[in-house]
């Protein structure tokens, strides 16, 4: 028996609402793989009166863009992770790639979202961290702990840590800014992410323009140059103090909302993690 046209369009609605919802994501999955895989119900919505006179599959675009299944972005563009032996974990964070790729470019509800994208980025982030410890250190938990320490002194580990990832992440990244040979500009760009993600997490992310304009000031300012002309920013945190030179950075890299820099970024951590993990 067919159902009733305002009813199907009631469920379509309701289905749409699930999809958006990024607490579904099996959910949508599964959507995607049903249309995307599925070649038979593909055939039966091309026969019935979903599909056009002419036989093509017009409607089921419809149908694809309506629901924000964007299979294009599940084709281009992702993080080879394949060198990931866990398949959990592998899968997790395609997963994870790909809900960040659709926040990027607004497929995902239908809009633009930097901190949902900084959020995905950060999953990942932190996931492939984690299973960089645990496999250079074949599950030793005390093996990380003192590797970490030989590199940052400073590092707290909670009296009932048992677990990677019951570390924080700055304390992971001050130990593979060595491992990896990078420098402080690699280890904030990961920060950065995740210092965005808490403020989210907390409805408390907002551009402090007053701290721009102050900081951006100072830059102009002669009083503030080195003999060779360029910006004393030792001086200037001094005078305004290391917290805020350091939310001024934070700021105004928030207001670039530097999408393509934080997939470069992943890529370039999953470049590094690979290389270690796979090493013979």
């Amino acid at each position: 028996m067919g159902q009733d046209k305002k009813q199907l369009s009631k469920l379509l609605a309701f289905i749409k609402e699930l999809y958006d919802n990024p607490d579904n994501k099996d959910f949508a999955a599964g959507i995607q793989n049903m249309v995307l895989a599925d070649k038979d119900f593909q055939k039966r919505v091309a026969s019935s009166g979903l599909s056009g006179s002419d036989g093509t599959s017009k409607d089921i675009q419809k149908i694809e863009r309506y629901l924000s299944l964007d299979f294009k972005l599940d084709e281009a563009n992702l993080i080879d992770y394949s060198f990931i032996t866990n398949e959990k974990v592998h899968q997790q964070l395609l997963s994870d790639y790909r809900e960040m790729l659709r926040y990027q470019f607004g497929t995902r509800s239908h809009k633009v979202d930097f901190l949902e994208f900084c959020r995905f980025a950060h999953l990942q982030t932190e996931m492939l961290i984690n299973y960089y410890f645990e496999t250079v250190f074949q599950g030793d938990f005390g093996k990380m702990v003192a590797a970490m320490k030989a590199n940052y002194s400073e590092l707290y580990v909670a009296e009932k840590a048992n677990s990677i990832s019951d570390i924080s992440l700055k304390s992971k990244l001050f130990y593979l800014t060595s491992a990896f040979g990078w420098d402080t500009k690699d280890k904030n760009a990961y920060l950065n992410v995740y210092e965005a993600r808490n403020r989210q997490s907390h409805r408390s992310l907002k551009t402090d323009r007053d701290l721009i304009s102050v900081v951006e000031q100072l830059f102009k300012d002669p009083a503030y140059k080195k003999i060779d002309g360029t910006i004393n920013y030792a001086q200037i945190a001094a005078r305004i103090g290391q917290n805020r030179m350091s939310e001024y950075w934070f700021q105004t890299w928030f207001e670039r909302q530097p999408y393509e820099e934080i997939s470069m970024n992943l890529k370039k951590l999953a470049a590094a993690i690979e290389l270690a993990t796979t090493a013979k």
